[in-house]
Parts: C-alpha cells; sequence; structure tokens
C-alpha cells in the first residue's frame, strides 16, 4: 500500500506578523514560484507537492534564533501531512514517507 497522497498542492496559513514574514520569506528562497495570497491578518502560502522550511533560514530573515515549534503559534490551517518536524526543518508533504532534505554537511 502507498503512503503517498495523489494531490499537487500542500500549504499553510498563517497568521500575519514578524515570523509569518520571515517563513515566507526563507520559503520563497527555496520555492519561488510558490503562491502567496496575502489578505488581512493571514497569508495562504501554497507549493507544490511539498514544502520545507529551514530553521536556519528563517533565522537569517528574523535575525534572531528560532526555535521550529513556534511554528504552532503562527499556523491557522495546513494542507498535507506534516512528515518531519525537527529543530532543522519542518517538511509539509502528502507523501507520508517524506523524511525532508537531507542535512548539510
Amino acid at each position: 500500500m502507498s503512503t503517498k497522497v495523489q494531490r499537487s498542492v500542500v500549504g499553510i496559513e498563517l497568521m500575519a506578523g514578524e515570523e509569518c514574514d520571515a517563513i515566507v520569506s526563507a520559503v520563497l528562497d527555496d520555492i519561488p514560484h510558490a503562491s502567496v495570497v496575502q489578505v488581512p491578518g493571514m497569508v495562504q502560502l501554497d507549493v507544490p507537492d511539498r514544502l520545507v522550511i529551514h530553521a536556519s533560514a528563517v533565522e537569517t530573515y528574523l535575525g534572531r534564533e528560532w526555535d521550529t515549534r513556534d511554528l504552532n503559534q503562527v499556523v491557522s490551517a495546513y494542507r498535507g501531512y506534516f512528515t518531519r518536524w525537527d529543530e532543522e526543518q519542518v517538511v509539509l508533504s502528502w507523501d507520508a514517507e517524506d523524511r525532508g532534505d537531507a542535512p548539510n554537511v
């Protein structure tokens, strides 16, 4: 049995603010064709297939350390499965076996 759901877009809705802006900028660095829809108080971020949020990239935009657990405070909805969530990256994918990007060595 396959652990991958046949869907093409994953995404998150974030409450607007400093962390949201940093997350969106970090994702756009990796996926320039991501769809970003801004409405008052919220940002919807959709990407094809998989979304990887690298903590180090978010930290660069924030200018300070960022704990990936803080994502819980700004996410209001999501589409896909969180397949990895640790101190280095958060992965949202329809493939339940997607463990994210290989570590930078």
